[in-house]
């Protein structure tokens, strides 16, 4: 019997290396997505406030105010926080039942719900690319008068897409990799 107390260990092949600095861009888009919904959060809310205090106080409401948060904020709001969601495990699940299951079968319904989850987002992403390219196309923009707010209505469709392409990102590494932590996971809390 011979032991080799040479041998190397084997180094890891050129996709392992890869994955922790695809996870860590993903994490830090997600951040980013975060701090934006955080930031339109607070907008939102600085910007209902002047206006309940514009129409109050002063007797001359904004007007294009509830136009605005409408259209850019609160979309801004929902689909940029959504891969994060995700990542955090904040997302709806139903407790009750699902603590109660062996750690084996909580893998089991955490990726269907994964996989289901992945091609709504999917589908999500293709249609809004085909309404903000629409719109883009159709340079369609509300007639002076017409709206609150005459801007491109892209610029506000496009919040769909965007919101749904990190959401997807998200998805795929859950699902290819088998992770299924929360925001607390070590890998990716520092990235």
């Amino acid at each position: 019997m011979t032991t080799d107390t040479n041998t190397r260990p084997e180094s890891p092949s050129g996709a392992a290396r890869r994955a922790p600095v695809v996870l860590r861009a993903v994490s830090a888009i997600e951040r980013a997505g975060l701090v934006l919904a955080g930031s339109v959060l607070m907008a939102m809310t600085l910007l209902m406030v002047f206006e309940t205090g514009m129409r109050y106080f002063v007797g001359a409401p904004l007007g294009w105010s509830f136009s605005f948060i409408q259209d850019y904020l609160l979309p801004g709001f929902f689909f940029l926080a959504l891969a994060y969601t995700v990542r955090a495990g904040a997302h709806v699940t139903i407790d009750a039942v699902y603590q109660r299951c062996p750690a084996k079968v909580q893998t089991a319904m955490t990726l269907v719900a994964r996989v289901l989850m992945l091609g709504f987002s999917v589908l999500l992403l293709w249609a809004g690319m085909l309404s903000t390219g629409h719109a883009w196309r159709a340079h369609d923009i509300p007639p002076p008068g017409g709206a609150e707010l005459s801007i491109p209505t892209w610029t506000w469709h496009v919040l769909v897409p965007i919101g749904a392409a990190l959401l997807t990102v998200r998805l795929l590494w859950d699902v290819f990799t088998g992770h299924r932590r929360g925001a607390g996971d070590e890998t990716e809390g520092n990235a």
